[in-house]
């Protein structure tokens, strides 16, 4: 979409290819949700709270994967697990104000928190209608997947390279190709078993290039197993690109915000190094940090097409790959 010369695109870095659409309606508030998702964002409309939050429930990872940031981030990331007093404020002060969902994980893997089963049903109880996490799936026992499914988790997205072995371990350092296989199989025949839908299982890729020429042979195998197959833009961590302005405006800070494991609370969840930190739930309300002065002057550079001159979004690797696509679409073939 196109305002006042700046462009701004809901969702575009994630592609659906097969499946069920999980976005699509799920009863009349997931699509109030959804509708607000798109539109908020597109009319630079700041509601009373963010529709949804990312609640990161630990920090720690169990795989050292080449693509992600939080392998070359390294030792800069302090390890640690939330508190369940931080998730309960966090969900108390959303039901109140009628958020729509949480995704329990940011840069870490969700399943080595002992409570995120805890957490997920708290999520449920307080009347959320899009709880879910991102995995690797390496701790998605079968014992962790009944518990998921008694806590009522409405969907898991796993991150799975290709659709063998050798591609799978090459890009997923620590991982074990027929555990997660095995892992995914047994959570979809468990749900049988019990005659549940829930969670939903979205397997999904991020496009390397050695995955472009075999992605057709992904979709079909993937397709046998999850409810959803999709993937994302692949995003080049190691080279930032500076001082780079452009008419583009990022939807998140119209949707959603950022929580790490000790409380601070951020406008997304791509400021990996903090620098846009609005404060700590230990000092600050939700609402406080969404409407406050910091944030205000964030989205006004957005919406002038000058978010290079915020550090923190210059050089962003969703901004760059974003910009990089709309280049690309404005020349000629």
């Amino acid at each position: 979409m196109r305002e006042n010369e700046v462009m701004i695109a809901v969702n575009s870095n994630f592609h659906h290819v097969a499946g069920e659409n999980l976005f699509e309606s799920h009863g009349c508030r997931f699509s109030e949700y959804r509708k607000k998702w798109k539109e908020w964002p597109e009319k630079f409309h700041v509601g009373e709270f963010p529709l949804f939050i990312d609640v990161e429930v630990t920090s720690a990872c169990n795989l050292k994967c080449h693509f992600c940031a939080t392998t070359f981030r390294g030792r800069k990331v302090k390890k640690g697990f939330i508190s369940p007093d931080t998730v309960k404020k966090i969900i108390d002060e959303g039901a109140d104000k009628n958020l729509y969902g949480v995704k329990f994980n940011i840069r870490g893997e969700p399943l080595l928190h002992p409570q995120i089963y805890d957490f997920v049903r708290y999520a449920k109880s307080k009347g959320l209608v899009d709880v879910y996490f991102n995995t690797n799936a390496m701790l998605l026992s079968e014992e962790s997947s009944a518990k998921l499914i008694d806590a009522g988790l409405d969907r898991i997205s796993i991150s799975f390279e290709g659709y063998t072995k050798e591609i799978y371990e090459r890009s997923r350092s620590g991982s074990s190709y027929e555990t997660v296989l095995s892992n995914i199989e047994s959570m979809q025949l468990l749900k049988g078993k019990l005659g549940v839908g829930h969670p939903k299982i979205r397997v999904q890729t991020v496009m390397l290039p050695e995955l472009e020429q075999t992605f057709e042979e992904y979709k079909k195998f993937w397709s046998q197993r999850a409810d959803e197959v999709g993937f994302l833009d692949y995003k080049e961590m190691k080279v930032k690109k500076k001082g780079v302005k452009f008419a583009w405006a990022c939807p998140q800070i119209w949707q959603r915000m950022a929580i790490w494991w000790d409380g601070t609370i951020l406008p997304c969840n791509h400021d990996d190094d903090g620098l846009l930190m609005l404060g700590n739930m230990k000092d600050i309300s939700i609402s406080e940090a969404w409407h406050s002065e910091k944030i205000s002057r964030i989205r006004e550079k957005h919406k002038r097409g000058m978010a290079n001159e915020i550090p923190a979004c210059d050089g962003c690797y969703l901004r760059d790959s974003e910009i990089l696509k709309l280049m690309q679409k404005e020349v000629p073939s």
